[in-house]
């Protein structure tokens, strides 16, 4: 840690802590970007340009899905620890990312930072306390749940579009926001970036947690973005031509204010894409949900024009997991000094976070080497990286589902070990060639590794009760946490209305 926050000690000298752009795409796949050649129908100039000029992740992987994804950015654990193994939150149940994970904005803060998530939640609102508002932003706007309508902010039925606020004058404020029921959602997500650059002060530095409603599904873009029309392929790249215009003005409204100089980008997708004529993962096997690299390897680079916060350009081979960017963007932040200091806590001990700073000043040295990429009781599989090895455990195909009902174990008897693969991931990334029946030892060794994980597990959240007939209501037809009814109305300006 120490040898890490060396490489920003000349910019914290200064004064000058780094603002932090994070951009988080949805569902974009391998073959859903110009710049990793997975595909000759899409064109990404813009984001091609940032990831030339910056540091492409190579081997960047994420959760299997978006929920376990996000959990992992804003708790620095992976989905195993958190109850999040086999599914995303839904609509109408308890699951919450556990209110006693310190999470990413909560630390940031203490470091002098404003905190604002633009876009997508999707981190569980059975309560007040588990909404973005609550957890260490001092803005969130967008939707709660994994997925809206891009122009109606509409799913199942019900209206998912909002913004909160934690100020000292009012405390904590809530807007179902109504009036832009109508609006394409990223002229929505424009609008609010721009407002809060143009009202932030320069010289504080600024956290921005942009997670892209795009190109998630229902795919749609208005039809200025369009250059063809002939496939379903023309609509994806309406939906990036969309995005690159969103991404472009925010740096926009960066570079005007006079902080883009001082800016980190860290940018990748949330999974991989899901199989339909909309997406692409290129030449990578699987797709969203599954093990395989089309699902869990995923687009990502680092940017900043200033030398001072990244030196390194080019690419890496590095394994990085999304887990990293907790521990990473708290040091960027200038560590955890003053979060022990104001609260007289410690920092959390039992995280799989790794600090990939060492990335922005050389791409050669590694900081992992190993990755717990998933293991799913429901589906009994599991995915563990180490060295160039990948092992892939149980029934890779399976569609199970969970039932609140059911049993799963948590120990060896949580994954199917009767069915095993191994793949030499650098030499075969493509997944083609099993060769664990050649590797047997490295077989034993990487199952060995699994079995202690499955240790770490805690129960499934996707087994908590409904709450079928009660929320939502006629009532209320908004997506809001259960407990609404104890919130003062005079706080929650038109919800009720």
């Amino acid at each position: 840690m120490l040898i890490l926050l060396l490489f920003f000690l000349p910019l914290l000298a200064t004064g000058k802590k780094p603002h932090i752009l994070y951009v988080v795409m949805d569902d974009q796949g391998y073959g859903d970007i110009g710049y990793t050649q997975q595909s000759n129908d899409i064109k990404t100039p813009f984001l091609d340009s940032l990831a030339a000029e910056g540091m492409i992740l190579n081997r960047h992987y994420s959760a299997w899905l978006c929920t376990p994804t996000r959990a992992s950015i804003m708790s620095g654990k992976y989905p195993i620890d958190l109850g999040i193994q086999h599914d995303v939150f839904s609509t109408n149940t308890d699951e919450c990312l556990n209110e006693k994970e310190l999470l990413l904005p909560e630390v940031v803060r203490h470091n002098g930072y404003a905190t604002h998530l633009v876009g997508k939640w999707h981190l569980g609102y059975a309560r007040w306390s588990c909404m973005p508002c609550k957890r260490g932003f001092d803005s969130a706007y967008g939707y709660v749940n994994g997925k809206t309508g891009y122009t109606d902010h509409i799913v199942g039925n019900y209206y998912d579009f909002y913004d909160c606020q934690t100020t000292k004058k009012d405390g904590f404020t809530w807007n179902i926001l109504t009036q832009d029921a109508g609006i394409y959602s990223l002229y929505l997500y424009n609008r609010r970036v721009k407002q809060i650059i143009e009202n932030h002060d320069p010289e504080q530095p600024l956290f921005l947690y942009l997670a892209m409603q795009s190109v998630h599904s229902s795919y749609y873009a208005p039809e200025k973005y369009y250059t063809c029309h002939d496939t379903k392929r023309c609509t994806m790249q309406a939906m990036l031509n969309a995005a690159e215009d969103l991404l472009q003005d925010t740096m926009g409204y960066f570079q005007k204010a006079g902080m883009w100089n001082n800016t980190l980008m860290v940018y990748h997708a949330d999974n991989g894409a899901p199989h339909s004529d909309y997406t692409s993962n290129g030449f990578l096997n699987g797709y969203k949900s599954s093990l395989w690299e089309g699902g869990v390897r995923t687009v990502g680079f680092l940017y900043s024009v200033n030398e001072t916060i990244q030196s390194a350009k080019g690419q890496t081979d590095c394994y990085v997991h999304v887990s990293d960017w907790y521990r990473t963007i708290i040091t960027a932040s200038g560590g955890w000094d003053a979060y022990v200091k104001t609260t007289g806590l410690s920092p959390p001990t039992e995280l799989d976070s790794i600090d990939q700073t060492g990335l922005l000043s050389d791409n050669s040295t590694c900081a992992r080497d190993q990755i717990m990429l998933h293991i799913d009781p429901v589906k009994r599989v599991a995915g563990y990286f180490k060295g160039k090895y990948k092992l892939l455990i149980g029934d890779q195909d399976s569609t199970a589902s969970c039932e609140s009902s059911a049993y799963y174990p948590l120990d060896e008897g949580s994954i199917d070990f009767d069915i095993i693969q191994l793949f030499d991931i650098y030499a075969d990334p493509y997944e083609e060639s099993d060769i664990s029946d050649d590797y047997p030892d490295i077989v034993k060794e990487l199952k060995e590794d699994v079995i202690e994980y499955l240790s770490h597990q805690v129960p499934l959240q996707c087994q908590l009760p409904t709450v079928d007939g009660s929320y939502p209501n006629s009532k209320v037809p908004y997506y809001l946490p259960f407990d609404f009814r104890n919130f003062a109305p005079e706080t929650v300006g038109r919800m009720f209305l």
